[in-house]
């Protein structure tokens, strides 16, 4: 997959000229393809660059978007962690009660099971 270009156009000025530089518009599948090859690899981001023929700072951006994503999609919503702890409640509210329960349950054993006839 190769870089595609766009009307986007950059000013740069250059010892008093005017000159301007086309900004490049690369598809998707690159960026990804990009990304993961910087991840994999593990080697520093001017070093894909370089081998991809593509700007540091503009793999730099493309892997903080693509790790900003990636925490927002990992990271818990506030509503889910809300209705997570009402059900950790109602979870221990019920554990609560099928422990007394069980302890009024055993006490009347112990008493239905004494021998009546000694003190």
């Amino acid at each position: 997959v190769f870089p595609q270009k766009t009307g986007h156009k950059i000013w740069i000025f250059a010892k008093e000229k005017q000159m301007y530089k086309q900004a490049k518009d690369y598809p998707h599948e690159f960026k990804i393809q990009a990304i993961k090859r910087y991840l994999e690899n593990g080697r520093r981001v001017n070093f894909t660059a370089k081998e991809l023929g593509i700007p540091e700072s503009t793999l730099r951006g493309w892997r903080d978007k693509y790790m900003d994503e990636v925490k927002k999609e990992t990271t818990p919503s506030k509503k889910i962690k809300k209705d997570y702890e009402a059900l950790l409640k109602e979870k221990e509210k019920i554990i609560k009660q099928l422990e007394e329960e069980n302890s009024i349950l055993k006490k009347s054993i112990g008493i239905f099971t004494r021998d009546p006839l000694q003190k």
